[in-house]
């Protein structure tokens, strides 16, 4: 039987702490080697995209893959988690939301181990359906003293601010992205900008940036100087970097940042290299992610009566 979980099932399964722990623990294993990333492949219509993802994680004994369809009327997410042991699918299941959790999840996970500190003020730079869960994980690993928020729309960027207030932040609006970013230590930019905005000289006092808005080749919210600032960049999937993450091709097109240097999450998680100085985190998203959650989510849903009957055979 497959178990078939709609996007509110999801939304009612997911709690950030869960989706942390799982993330982390994706990670440590991509840095032991059990785990086999493939990187997004997008096949691409008149009028709509479509990308797939997927990987085969040993040490759950599961594999799966991620298919999402872009057109002008949205997006929609969709994973598809099987049995390792016998080749079954075990869940078809709503994966948008859960999509926002893993990568806010990843941002939390680099921030635990490329962060020092256990304080310090947030800048988050972006309003939209995925910034919340960056400041939920952030929160989660760090006592966050402040968020101080920026995006280009004045009324999405008070509303945000408005919302993590009610979430227990001491949260902020500004006018400017240099004004958002005076005196935090950490700052997550997830916007959809084609141009970059973070400067090097803006983001000096910063400790540890994560960088997730962005999988095109030709986009970037950091400039090529603003990346080269940084004594370590640290990224979820070096093979997928080197084809999408803007910030960095672009960098290295300039001069200012060498995949060589560059290192990923998982090995960091699983202990094998220590980055010191000032630390950039750039996040795409990757299949493992969405896998462990999946599985995580399918485990969690089979031991809850509400989704009992939920099934296709």
């Amino acid at each position: 039987m497959t178990l078939i979980l709609s996007e509110e099932d999801v939304v009612g399964l997911l709690e950030m702490k869960e989706v942390l722990a799982t993330v982390e623990t994706a990670f440590t294993h991509q840095g032991l080697g059990e785990v086999s990333n493939t990187m997004r492949t997008r096949s691409v219509g008149d009028s709509s995209v479509l990308s797939v993802m997927h990987a085969n994680s040993s040490y759950l004994g599961r594999g799966g893959l991620k298919a999402y369809m872009s057109s002008k009327s949205g997006a929609r997410f969709v994973v598809v988690l099987f049995d390792g042991s016998d080749s079954k699918p075990l869940a078809i299941m709503g994966a948008d939301v859960l999509g926002r959790f893993r990568t806010g999840a990843a941002s939390g996970v680099a921030t635990k181990h490329l962060y020092h500190e256990s304080s310090g003020t947030l800048t988050l730079f972006g309003s939209g359906r995925q910034a919340i869960t960056q400041a939920l994980a952030i929160g989660e690993v760090l006592k966050v003293e402040q968020v101080r928020v920026w995006s280009p729309d004045p009324n999405h960027r008070e509303a945000f601010a408005h919302l993590l207030a009610e979430r227990g932040f001491s949260a902020h609006a500004f006018d400017s992205p240099e004004a958002a970013i005076k005196g935090a230590s950490v700052a997550c930019s997830i916007t959809s900008s084609k141009l970059p905005f973070l400067t090097d000289e803006g983001l000096k006092h910063v400790s540890h940036l994560n960088i997730c808005g962005s999988n095109v080749p030709d986009h970037a919210e950091a400039t090529t100087a603003a990346v080269g600032s940084f004594d370590a960049v640290i990224v979820d999937d070096l093979e997928q970097g080197k084809v999408e993450y803007g910030d960095l091709i672009q960098a290295e097109k300039a001069g200012t940042f060498s995949w060589d240097s560059a290192v990923e999450l998982g090995a960091v998680v699983a202990g094998k290299i220590q980055p010191t100085g000032r630390t950039l985190f750039k996040s795409g998203g990757a299949a493992l992610e969405d896998v462990a959650v999946a599985s995580m989510l399918y485990d969690k849903a089979k031991s809850d009566s509400r989704y009992a009957n939920v099934e296709l055979v």
